[in-house]
């Protein structure tokens, strides 16, 4: 029989429409923002500021709209180890294995538009994606040469982008001293995943494990708010506050399986042979064809996306240098587990048996702390430039881990960047370099055991640059 658990590994990830920060999340919105290392939230004076802390559009007194083109190379490096109580089952391994895509093409268009400003409040609309990741790889071929059908080369896919239409509000108190913020997450996601699925049998090695490509596509909506302030201390010092919500992406589509039978006409005719009823003998019609088994479930799942506080403080220095430092937490163990849910599948080619009608994936993430540093000297009236570092742990434990994450470890990442102001234009470039710290899983797979995570080596850096136009009006 089909296992039953054919989602027991619905991880959520996807193609970057920037670079990759902690869990799901990018490393922030903005070309400024990421320039300053994420350094933000006391500062918080563009646009992004509805992402970093809302309180700071008071600040703004025209709408801005930005276009970023991303070119961001990411270097992933898998070398699996992956066997069933110590035998091999079709993982490629000891050799390393790299994704599909080495370099992504990514625009980015957000901004905040500003429908209204009386009695020192503004209110208006941004719009950004905060969570996005993603790969592809080759990492299995069946070992039974007696497969029916072709399997597919890139048998390990992801890809989820989170769009979040974002209206907010901010007050300016105390002559401008006190600001108060806060917005709404109007998120709409989108899913592609595609993972190998082991399938036991009863039969002798090599067919004791049979190959199911599983490849769930689907879509949903979710809903949070985020609140923050900023206080001016001085003519120097400001400090902001700021954090949001949870938000629970509900998830509806559809899970396409294929089965890769065996055939083999001798191996049948033995198996017929040893069948002692008449479900035995359907089993043994079901696993030997000539042809690949293919069925379709429909499908739905929560993914619970996390909430957050964070501290920031901006120190200037000169008339011409900002300093700016953060802290953030990031509260990823809401992302204990998904819950999917399947409906009866009515397709020909299902499984004996049906499925679960509900299954339960670990995850066991964590909750991060990051720190982040940055500072913006202004040169001339027109040109500025701009420095940012951040250090952000995973929040992925050995216990969960999969290469379709990019999170592989603590991330290091350094920024460079620089603006210049042309009249209502400002064009901005950012070169980002960050560096993960590499990971080794040394674990041996029990045969039946639930697959949490993936035993090998892990190593990664990734180079993103940044070009970015923002219109004032």
């Amino acid at each position: 029989m089909v296992k039953k658990s054919l989602l027991m590994f619905l991880v959520i990830t996807v193609l970057a429409t920037g670079a990759y920060g902690g869990g799901l999340a990018l490393s922030g919105v903005g070309s400024k923002a990421i320039g300053m290392g994420g350094a933000f939230r006391g500062l918080a004076d563009n646009w992004s500021a509805a992402y970093w802390n809302p309180a700071g559009l008071a600040q703004l007194s025209q709408s801005e709209f930005n276009f970023m083109g991303i070119a961001i190379n990411p270097v992933p490096q898998y070398t699996p180890e992956f066997r069933y109580s110590g035998y091999e089952v079709g993982y490629i391994n000891g050799s390393p294995r790299y994704p599909k895509e080495q370099t992504h093409m990514a625009p980015n268009l957000s901004g905040f538009y500003k429908i209204s400003s009386r009695e020192d409040i503004t209110f208006g609309v941004a719009m950004f994606v905060p969570y996005a990741l993603g790969s592809s790889w080759d990492l299995f071929r069946p070992n039974y040469s007696d497969m029916a059908g072709e399997f597919p080369q890139w048998n390990h896919e992801a890809d989820l982008q989170v769009i979040d239409i974002h209206p907010s509000i901010a007050k300016s108190l105390m002559d401008g001293k006190l600001m108060l913020g806060a917005g709404m997450s109007i998120m709409r996601g989108h899913i592609e995943y595609r993972k190998t699925i082991l399938n036991p049998t009863t039969l002798p090695r090599p067919h004791d494990n049979l190959a199911v490509d599983a490849y769930l596509e689907g879509e949903g909506w979710g809903y949070g708010a985020n609140f923050g302030m900023l206080y001016k201390l001085n003519d120097k010092l400001q400090i902001g506050i700021s954090g949001k919500t949870p938000t629970t992406l509900d998830l509806e589509g559809d899970v396409r399986n294929t089965l890769y039978t065996i055939d083999n006409e001798d191996l049948r005719d033995i198996s017929y042979g040893s069948a002692a009823n008449a479900a035995d003998s359907a089993l043994v019609r079901y696993i030997f064809s000539p042809d690949p088994r293919n069925w379709t479930n429909d499908a739905s799942a929560e993914l619970k996306l996390p909430a957050d506080a964070g501290f920031g403080i901006v120190y200037k220095a000169s008339e011409k240098l900002l300093m700016t430092m953060d802290f953030s937490y990031t509260m990823w163990s809401a992302l204990d587990t998904i819950t999917v849910s399947l409906e009866q599948s009515t397709s020909a080619g299902a499984p004996l048996g049906g499925t679960d009608s509900a299954m339960v994936i670990r995850t066991e993430w964590e909750n991060t702390l990051r720190f982040s540093l940055g500072s913006q000297y202004q040169v001339s009236d027109p040109l500025a430039l701009r420095f940012g570092f951040y250090y952000d742990p995973s929040p992925i434990p050995d216990e969960t881990f999969s290469p379709l994450f990019m999170d592989i470890g603590t991330k290091y990442s350094a920024n460079l960047g620089a603006a210049l102001k042309v009249s209502t234009w400002e064009l901005g470039y950012n070169f980002e370099y960050i560096y993960f710290d590499s990971r080794d899983i040394a674990e041996d797979i029990d045969v039946g055991r639930e697959v949490d995570n993936y035993p090998g080596s892990f190593k990664a850096y990734l180079i993103a640059n940044h070009i970015s136009i923002t219109y004032r009006f």
